[in-house]
C-alpha cells in the first residue's frame, strides 16, 4: 500500500509515513519531513516518540515510496462496506465499515480480525493519493483540502465505429 505516485517533498512537508513493518503494514504515521536525502527522507513523526526517552519525537529515515502527502480528513456518511482509515496506535489504519450504534461506527480490520468502535471523529474516508488529488475506492475524487471535485469535461463515445451511433456523454 505504499505511495507510489512520485513526489518530491522539501524540508517541513506534512506527510504520511507507510510502515512496512510486521504487524503494521498498511498503517500511516503523520511527520514532518526534515531532510531530504534524494532516494529517501528523514521524518520526525507527530505521535510517534523515542523508545528510550518519551519526551523525543522519533526520527527515521523513510523510503521515497513510503512518503505520501497527509491525507485529507473526509467525514462523509459513512456506509457498512465503505473502506475508511480509523485512527489508534498513533497512526492511520486501513479498515471497512460495518454498522453504526449510536454515535460510534464499529470498524473491521481484515489484517487483525478485529472490530473496533470510533466515534466519527476517529475515522476518516480511506483514500489513495493521485497526482493532483485523492480518489476513493468508489471512484470519488476528492482535491488536496478534501473537498469533493467533479468533472464536467465532455466525453465523445463512439458505437460500432460509426459517428452516427455516437452519444455525447457528461461526466459528473
Amino acid at each position: 500500500m505504499a505511495f507510489t505516485t512520485r513526489k518530491v517533498f522539501q524540508v517541513g512537508d506534512e506527510v504520511e509515513v507507510c510502515s512496512k513493518q510486521d504487524g503494521f503494514h498498511g498503517s500511516y504515521y503523520e511527520g514532518i519531513v526534515i531532510e531530504n536525502l534524494g532516494d529517501k527522507y528523514k521524518v520526525k513523526y507527530r505521535n510517534l516518540v523515542e523508545e528510550n526517552d518519551m519526551s523525543t519525537a522519533l526520527e527515521e529515515l523513510a523510503e521515497v515510496d513510503e512518503v505520501r502527502p497527509v491525507c485529507p480528513k473526509v467525514w462523509p456518511d459513512f456506509f457498512p462496506g465503505e473502506k475508511v482509515d480509523a485512527f489508534a496506535n498513533d497512526g492511520w489504519w486501513a479498515g471497512i465499515i460495518t454498522r453504526k450504534s449510536g454515535d460510534d461506527w464499529f470498524v473491521y480490520f481484515p489484517s487483525t480480525f478485529e472490530h473496533i468502535a470510533y466515534p466519527k471523529k476517529h475515522i476518516r474516508l480511506h483514500l489513495e493519493s493521485r497526482r493532483n488529488g485523492w480518489v476513493s475506492r468508489d471512484g470519488r475524487v476528492f482535491s488536496c483540502e478534501g473537498k469533493p471535485l467533479s468533472c464536467k469535461k465532455r466525453l465523445r463515445i463512439v458505437m460500432g465505429g460509426s459517428s452516427s451511433t455516437s452519444v455525447k456523454a457528461r461526466l459528473v
